[in-house]
């Protein structure tokens, strides 16, 4: 419970660069340091299920493999199959849809 309140702290209060770290660390499932393109597409395929996209067949899975590619595009700088701490923060920071999707947890209370 008291991590799932830092959490919620973090998203309502935190700065950008706390959001954006918590966000990482979502993306980072084995909590390596870096995302990989399998990483990223099991976090996009469980927000589609979150949202009620359940991806089923090969139409879904390859909307959701061709989001993680257009992503990886954006922001694996060094193309090395994988996404930095570094490399999340500096796409994320320059582009304007992400920081208006962050920015609307400023909103909520």
């Amino acid at each position: 419970m008291t991590e799932f309140v830092a959490n919620l702290s973090i998203l309502l209060r935190g700065t950008v660069d706390e959001k954006l770290q918590w966000t990482f660390s979502l993306y980072d499932i084995n909590g390596d340091g870096c995302i990989t393109k399998e990483e990223m597409k099991e976090i996009v395929t469980a927000i589609y299920e979150l949202m009620g996209k359940v991806p089923e067949g090969c139409e879904e899975e390859q909307a959701i493999k061709e989001k993680v590619e257009r992503l990886f595009e954006k922001m694996d700088r060094n193309c090395d199959g994988k996404i930095t701490l570094d490399e999340f923060i500096e796409c994320c920071t320059k582009d304007e849809s992400i920081r208006r999707s962050i920015a609307v947890f400023d909103t909520i209370f």
